[in-house]
């Protein structure tokens, strides 16, 4: 069966049930790892999936078929509507909105193998003969969509990240660089990270107490990931958020605006249209401290009185990039007025209390005690902290805004560096 007929067969198949929505996702992916300072692996591979959501008197069963054909849909199909009679009611709605924004960056040469390995020996060249390693990734997404609304679209898309560490005796320093355009990557984040690792070293404990904190732009994007899913109304619903019936109510700081978007130019998880097909948008999360929407998708926006947001998400609205508005501040000046701890990176993030927003996270790599302008190198530092207090310590904001996407941040966050005051620091 010719693979560009395959969804308008899948979706001639649903027509017998009262709602729809069917989803091809076909990917080619590319990846070039490196370690020791060399390159070591060098992989490709393909992926095609058909998700299907089939769904009748109120009832609704979603699946998934790999390297879907004729036989694969129709199987899959018939014993869905054979199952139907065992499920259990659960409300499913799909709006419409088609005002597609098509702004978004595509390249379709964000696979060429040769340009990446080139971006990965120069990373390399500017780790100054200091031990690096990391990953090189790039890929390309054609998705088509149908849904019992008569909705038939098609969107493509492209995404390529670098991310390294170097290490320096005991010391490392972590950087990413993310976009659309493989020509936008930039290798020399190798610089940074190793002029971290280098400062880090011969790093010493600090005493546990409330510090001044200045997070770079990779570890806060390793936070406001996990604010951008509690901010899902199925997060709020589901009991995981800190964020229920907050709406209308200050959540952080008059400085701190977030909003999720789905065009963003270089956004690198920018899409036409969601998984139910509504057209993606820009949605405020938070205008100048005060929390303003939930995300949701076109189920949970009825169940909460409103509009989807264009984050579905079937079953959970999800995130698409979430962007930090910018500051008024420059690093150089936030370092020279710091009298506490600049920390380069977070992991381990872990919530004690998810209504509460109670949590703990580790430093990563270079971290630094900063007082009357001299440096320290420091270790074995815990942030054991609550978010909304954090969003509302929130003291200062850079000007500069960076994309950051890596296995420890989940969704692409565009973060600044920020100054938080009267953060609990633990030591491990």
């Amino acid at each position: 069966m010719d693979i560009s007929k395959m969804i308008e067969y899948a979706t001639r198949m649903a027509e017998r049930f009262d709602k729809y929505v069917i989803m091809e996702i076909k990917t080619k992916s590319k990846q070039v790892r490196f370690f020791n300072s060399k390159i070591g692996i060098i992989k490709q591979w393909n992926s095609h999936v058909m998700q299907i959501n089939l769904s009748k008197e109120n009832k609704m069963i979603s699946m998934e078929i790999e390297n879907p054909d004729e036989k694969k849909i129709k199987n899959s199909i018939e014993r869905a509507d054979k199952m139907m009679k065992y499920i259990a009611e659960i409300p499913f709605e799909i709006d419409e909105d088609r005002n597609y924004v098509t702004i978004k960056i595509f390249d379709r040469n964000v696979l060429n193998d040769e340009k990446m390995v080139d971006i990965v020996k120069h990373a390399i060249d500017y780790g100054m003969g200091n031990e690096i390693a990391g990953v090189m990734y790039s890929q390309i997404e054609k998705i088509r969509i149908s849904n019992s609304k008569g909705i038939f679209e098609e969107d493509e898309n492209s995404m390529a990240y670098l991310s390294l560490r170097i290490f320096c005796d005991s010391s490392s320093g972590h950087a990413v660089s993310c976009s659309r355009k493989l020509e936008n990557i930039d290798a020399r984040i190798s610089e940074e990270a190793r002029q971290i690792a280098i400062e880090g070293r011969k790093a010493r404990k600090i005493e546990e107490g409330k510090y001044n904190v200045l997070l770079s732009p990779l570890a806060f994007s390793n936070l406001i990931s996990y604010f951008s899913y509690f901010s899902s109304a199925f997060a709020v619903e589901s009991g995981y958020s800190f964020l229920e019936n907050k709406i209308g109510k200050k959540v952080a700081d008059e400085k701190i605006s977030i909003y999720d978007s789905g065009i963003a130019i270089d956004g690198i998880f920018s899409r036409k249209f969601d998984d139910e097909g509504i057209a993606t948008r820009e949605t405020a999360i938070i205008k100048e401290g005060i929390l303003k929407s939930y995300l949701h998708n076109s189920t949970t926006a009825k169940r909460h009185g409103t509009k989807t947001t264009g984050n579905a998400g079937i079953i959970s609205p999800i995130p698409w990039n979430t962007v930090v508005m910018h500051g008024d501040y420059r690093k150089e000046e936030m370092l020279e007025e710091m009298n506490g701890l600049f920390i380069t990176n977070l992991w381990y993030t872990r919530f004690h209390n998810y209504m509460e927003g109670s949590f703990s996270t580790v430093a990563r790599d270079g971290a630094f005690y900063i007082k009357n302008g001299v440096k320290m190198p420091v270790k074995g530092i815990r942030l054991n902290d609550n978010m909304e207090r954090m969003l509302k310590n929130i003291e200062m904001i850079s000007k500069e805004i960076k994309q950051i996407y890596w296995w420890e941040v989940e969704n692409p966050v565009f973060a600044p560096y920020v100054m938080i005051k009267d953060v609990r620091i633990t030591t491990i």
